[in-house]
């Protein structure tokens, strides 16, 4: 059912003139005042300078549509749908005249000004200024409007700049016109009024309006979905108490909080939305929470917030001191794709059961993500594709919560069991001993820097026994890059074989860009002299021992390395207790057996 009013063109100043004790409101879940000095703000004025000049009897500046709510007797709020970069502009302009005639002693027609404009007369303080800004703009725009420019602290602002800008341009008009020739002129440029009700479904009109514009992000319409249909005054409230902790928490870039409302949602969904599915599926999920209060709900996605934050964004000295170093090894992965996983089970853990403990101990989430880097580590270092598991982590979470049902006790093995053993044979499986040595032996595995630094530095830290500064090292090549021919002389091989081996595990190392400009394409015993420098490095020890470097000792040392690395992200297998097993026969025309069916990855083990 539409409003009962219709949508009308109507000049500005004839708009708040009418709107006798109503508040134009602009809710929290608009996008910022967007609108630059130089750019929009000077546009509007311009249009106003061509009528005042003449050159149009009037100007169409756009829609206004706004939700209108009838507050009491005497009052109403319209809450701005579409225009609200328009409507802040016109009321800065207004307030600018205002102080102009301030400066000018027209101290009557300032008031008058203000009477018909800016301010409703006969109404409650809290509605008494005509226009109720955005919450990240109303600190500055009530300075404005309270004329203490002195005590603004945030000149940055775009309400602030827009303002200055206003006021000097139309120092220029009054030059040639006068405050009434201004203000006639301002009703000239008009605007359709769309009023709209409740039953209208402001929510939709706000979606195909932003259709067909600028598009919104996934996280704007989440914030306007969760705020549009209740009061205003529940809206700031909800917003200041919720929204702006996710903002806190996760940042105000709209991308960042689509991202995160992305795995949050896969985390419920237990399946990872495509990206442009993000606000489709919010809304299915919020429906699927039936008779919830939203004010639980934005809690819930608060507390999902804190766990994202905890995870990725914290800084690490401020994490709990119990999960603290496995965090930081988390984090020099840099991967995202666990994160729907990893932010449940740290729900788990920051939840009491009960019997009033945790849900997950401190030790189980630590050996959570110790699997969890096993995996990463070896599927990176091996160079699988990571495309095969973007949407195996909400699945493992469905997975492993099946499992443990109401027990928990058993969840390190679950975790192992739907990770490891269920992805045996497929294309997301963790590679074992065996598969990892095949699959690095000869790999060019200087392009998988990333993973390869974060085994280095572990290697390091790990046999060093006095933990030295690595964030100054870089990947560096023993036999260098480019094949002189006094190199190739050495070797005594040719560019291919060369090639072939420049870039393996066993050549690569650590070390100072200084020490690698020095060293560059020079001879190995050169090198060591260089190396020699850095021998505190465990790695570094090895190398110096070697008399020479050639195709065996990159062959020697890629094997070391592949071993270190399995000692250091072993292999992890269930238990036999949690995996689903079945006794079987197996007989054929001369021979039968006893054997075991691991319905987890198809295997099969044979007594005899």
């Amino acid at each position: 059912m539409m409003s009962e009013q219709q949508p009308k063109a109507t000049g500005l100043l004839k708009l708040l003139r009418d709107s006798l004790g109503a508040q134009f409101v602009i809710p929290v879940y608009q996008r910022n005042y967007t609108w630059t000095a130089n750019k929009e703000v000077k546009q509007y004025l311009d249009d106003l300078k061509t009528v005042l000049d003449g050159k149009y009897d009037k100007h169409f500046l756009g829609i206004l549509i706004y939700l209108d709510t009838q507050l009491d007797f005497a009052s109403r709020e319209f809450s701005i749908i579409d225009g609200q970069q328009r409507l802040t502009t016109t009321f800065l302009i207004l307030y600018a005249i205002k102080y102009l005639m301030i400066e000018q002693n027209e101290m009557d027609a300032a008031e008058m000004l203000n009477n018909q404009f800016l301010i409703n007369q006969f109404v409650n303080d809290k509605l008494k200024f005509k226009l109720k800004p955005l919450v990240a703009d109303d600190e500055v725009y009530q300075q404005i409007v309270n004329n203490n420019l002195d005590l603004i602290t945030n000149k940055k602002t775009n309400i602030f700049k827009n303002f200055e800008y206003i006021k000097k341009y139309m120092s220029e008009l009054l030059k040639i016109y006068s405050f009434n020739d201004i203000l006639n002129g301002l009703d000239k440029l008009y605007v359709v009024c769309v009023p709209v009700s409740k039953d209208d479904s402001p929510q939709k009109i706000f979606e195909s309006i932003n259709s067909t514009g600028a598009k919104l992000s996934a996280s704007d319409l989440i914030r306007n979905y969760i705020l549009m249909d209740i009061t205003s005054e529940n809206q700031e409230k909800l917003y200041n108490l919720y929204w702006k902790k996710i903002e806190d928490y996760i940042g105000y870039d709209s991308k960042k909080i689509e991202e995160f409302f992305r795995f949050f949602l896969a985390s419920q969904q237990k399946v990872l939305s495509n990206k442009n599915e993000v606000y489709p599926s919010f809304k299915i999920w919020l429906t699927s929470e039936g008779s919830k209060n939203i004010e639980d709900i934005m809690r819930e996605i608060v507390n999902y917030a804190r766990y994202y934050y905890s995870i990725y964004l914290k800084p690490i000295e401020q994490v709990d001191i119990k999960i603290r170093e496995s965090i930081r090894e988390f984090r020099k992965i840099l991967t995202d794709m666990p994160a729907p996983f990893l932010m449940e089970m740290y729900s788990l853990y920051d939840s009491i059961n009960e019997e009033g403990n945790q849900i997950i101990s401190a030790e189980q989430f630590n050996e959570i993500i110790s699997v969890l880097n096993c995996y990463l580590v070896r599927r990176a270092i091996c160079g699988l594709d990571t495309s095969d598991i973007t949407r195996l982590f909400p699945a493992l979470l469905k997975d492993v919560l099946r499992d443990c049902g109401t027990n928990y006790s058993k969840i390190v093995e679950y975790v192992k069991k739907n990770l490891i053993n269920k992805n045996r044979g497929k294309a997301s499986y963790m590679p074992d001993d065996a598969q990892l040595k095949n699959l690095v032996r000869f790999a060019n595995v200087y392009n998988l820097k990333v993973i390869l630094r974060v085994i280095f530095d572990k290697l390091e830290m790990n046999n060093n026994s006095a933990p030295v500064d690595l964030s100054k090292l870089n990947i560096e090549h023993l036999m260098p890059q480019t094949p002189t021919k006094e190199w190739l002389e050495y070797l005594d091989i040719d560019d291919v074989t060369y090639e072939n081996n420049l870039h393996r595990l066993g050549n690569l190392n650590l070390a100072t860009k200084v020490d690698n400009s020095k060293m560059k394409n020079k001879p190995w015993d050169f090198k060591k002299a260089v190396l020699s420098d850095t021998s505190h490095l465990t790695m570094n020890q090895k190398i110096l021992e070697k008399p020479e470097w050639k195709i065996k000792q990159i062959e020697e040392r890629t094997e070391e390395l592949m071993d270190e690395i399995i000692k250091l992200y072993p292999y992890q297998s269930a238990s036999d207790e949690v995996l689903s097993k079945h006794d079987i026969f197996i007989e054929c025309e001369n021979a039968s057996a006893l054997g075991i069916l691991y319905e987890e990855d198809g295997s099969v083990e044979i007594f005899g």
